[in-house]
């Protein structure tokens, strides 16, 4: 554990130094990407030679099944959670023009002088001026 905590200590300030160099991020992401490859396949060797896991792959795979949608569906909820609700645009930069809801007119601004074809426009006018208030 020493070492590994040694590794990040040494690390993270060389990676601060030398963040400015783009060959070297480039390979360091290069590097980082094949070494996930090479421990999935040393993972998947280390997993399949396992003769007591192969003789239950069956039952295992199942729950594995059930966890990993169980998973992908509590990192969706979060994610859309942390968008719409906590965030609320707070990650979009100035002058951010934000999607039209189904149904409105809210992200396409009327010309001036225009008052609008019906209630509607107006409601989506609103809409408008109100989302932009909390940008």
């Amino acid at each position: 554990m020493i070492v590994e905590i040694g590794c990040i200590a040494v690390g993270v300030p060389a990676g601060y130094l030398l963040r400015t160099r783009p060959a070297v991020v480039g390979a360091v992401d290069r590097l980082t990407t094949w070494s996930i490859y090479a421990l999935l396949f040393l993972l998947g060797l280390s997993l399949g030679s396992d003769d007591a896991l192969v003789a239950k792959a069956g039952d295992i795979g199942l729950r594995a099944v059930v966890i990993s949608m169980a998973s992908l569906a509590g990192s969706v909820a979060a994610g859309w959670l942390l968008q719409h609700v906590l965030l609320r645009g707070a990650l979009d930069g100035p002058g951010t023009v934000r999607p039209a809801m189904q149904g409105t007119n809210a992200a396409m601004p009327s010309p001036p002088g225009h008052a609008g074809g019906h209630q509607g426009d107006r409601a989506g006018d609103r809409a408008a001026n109100h989302a932009g208030d909390r940008a």
